[in-house]
């Protein structure tokens, strides 16, 4: 036999068994995706993500439709959903983007988890440093020259609190189609509006003038639950930093005993409207069923979808087996229901730590191999989302039972020595499924906390990251209270002003 039939023989050969690869691959992968899907649909779940998109509001219910926030996603994209085809204005882009706009470094606003107010004099400071914003020619009281410096913004302030009344519902222009594309510009401007009415509101506590204070205390909550329902996590996350934002005029006003026993109802009931639970699953099955649609996708324009996830699009994704992303897919979809949707039961309002330690662990390991590169690409970022809607929910809860003591303690009811005699029932700790820890600290303080992420009771001490000032959430207790909590800097020892520095000390 010549040696040309021989390499022709063999190239025939290659030829086949490569093929026979590429089906055997094919088969194998769709066929675990369609059994497992089969199996977890039979127990409920839902596999769609056209079932998580949130229904369409009619405009003039839809609070995302004002003048201020509708043209944010007035983006017109082209039939695929991969590209912008038209901008929208920018000129009205501008505008909600120039809304709270700050430069430089600005003073502290959340400071409640520290059992500390906001510091009026430090934003005073501020303001009159920036000379962008309108100020008094001689310095005031801070919270007269706070209040004089948001001017700026009235007119977007009651545009947003007009459009609440009148606009109870929100439903944002997502394009949910566009998968992880999928612009979202207003969660900045709603992060930004959210600081505005709470440094508002707590300049409004300050001049005593508790009615303005709630009106803005009351719309930091609105704004909040405008992007309840949004199935993406960064929405969810931005929930919770515009939900920390919210408490904190919330908490002085509960502090100083500012608010009277109807605006406590109000608020105690809008906090009792929130469910931080409910939002994680809406972006865990979000996150999981958009992704599939996206996976979808890839096997149908491979070299672009799955090139532009790559972050190279040059690679010949044409070349890849379609059984491997359905692998893939599998896996991904596996690691939703044995680890991060566990984690949160909305059902049973209960969180599960141990679920997202399981995570860490089946991650700790490198998971090689073609079945795990999406999983490896899309997965790790989510174990810890459970924590910050934990110290959310937690918050929420904590800041309506503040509510109830205050109400009790204007009708006469002294600080209770225990929560057991409150009614309506309380919510409780979702760590535990018991009732939060509660102690009293005095005739008129009490200190109510969670045991947090780490399912320890330390006494309803937090615990903070390296010596810093910053809380680490991973331990300690979570805790509501009105006096200061010690902070490590503050028990150093203090360094002698007239010692001198050593070769180590920075230089002020």
């Amino acid at each position: 036999m010549s040696w040309s039939k021989i390499i022709g023989i063999l190239c025939a050969s290659a030829i086949g068994l490569g093929v026979l690869f590429y089906a055997g691959e094919n088969l194998r992968g769709k066929a675990a995706w369609e059994k497992f899907k089969k199996e977890w649909e039979a127990k409920g779940e839902v596999f769609d993500y056209r079932r998580i998109i949130p229904q369409p509001v009619p405009s003039q219910d839809n609070f995302a439709h004002t003048p201020l926030l509708k043209p944010l996603l007035a983006h017109q994209w082209n039939a695929a959903n991969t590209e912008v085809l038209k901008e929208p204005d920018p000129a009205k882009i501008q505008r909600a983007n120039d809304l709270m706009k700050f430069t430089g470094e600005t003073p502290g606003l959340v400071q409640w988890r520290l059992g500390r107010s906001v510091d009026l004099a430090a934003w005073q400071t501020y303001f009159r440093d920036h000379t962008e914003r309108p100020n008094p020619k001689a310095a005031g009281q801070p919270a007269a020259d706070i209040l004089f410096a948001l001017k700026k913004y009235d007119a977007e302030f009651q545009e947003l609190t007009a459009a609440a009344k009148t606009r109870p519902r929100a439903r944002f222009d997502i394009n949910y189609e566009a998968t992880f594309a999928a612009l979202l510009p207003h969660l900045t401007v709603l992060r930004k509006a959210s600081k505005g009415f709470a440094l508002r509101a707590v300049a409004h506590l300050s001049h005593d003038d508790s009615n303005a204070a709630l009106a803005d205390a009351q719309m930091g909550l609105f704004l909040t639950e405008t992007i309840q329902d949004e199935p993406l996590l960064i929405s969810q996350l931005v929930r919770i930093a515009m939900l920390e934002i919210a408490l904190q005029p919330i908490w002085e006003g509960l502090k100083n005993n500012q608010w009277n026993a109807a605006q406590l109802e109000l608020l105690e009931n809008q906090l009792g409207r929130i469910d931080m639970l409910q939002g994680y699953a809406i972006a865990i099955r979000g996150e999981r069923d958009l992704a599939n649609l996206m996976i979808e996708r890839m096997r149908e324009m491979p070299k672009k979808q799955l090139g532009q996830l790559m972050g190279n699009e040059g690679v010949p994704m044409h070349l890849i087996p379609t059984g491997w992303i359905y692998q893939n897919q599998k896996n991904i979809n596996h690691l939703h229901v044995s680890f991060t949707l566990p984690v949160v039961d909305p059902k049973t309002r209960r969180i599960h730590p141990e679920f997202a330690d399981q995570m860490d662990q089946h991650f700790s390991k490198p998971r090689r191999g073609p079945y795990n590169i999406l999983a490896n690409l899309l997965m790790p970022a989510v174990s810890r989302v459970g924590l910050r809607v934990g110290s959310a929910q937690t918050a929420v809860d904590h800041a309506q039972i503040a509510c109830r003591l205050a109400r009790n303690k204007l009708n006469g009811t002294p600080i209770p020595p225990d929560l057991a005699g409150l009614n309506p029932a309380l919510p409780q700790d979702p760590f535990t499924g018991k009732p939060y820890h509660y102690r009293r600290m005095g005739e008129h303080h009490y200190r109510l906390y969670s045991v947090g992420w780490n399912l320890k009771n330390e006494g309803g001490q937090p615990a903070f990251q390296n010596g810093s000032d910053q809380l680490n959430f991973n331990q300690g207790d979570w805790v509501w209270q009105y006096t200061p909590v010690p902070l490590p800097s503050e028990n150093q020892p203090k360094k002698n002003p007239a010692e001198p520095a050593g070769p180590n000390t920075p230089k002020e």
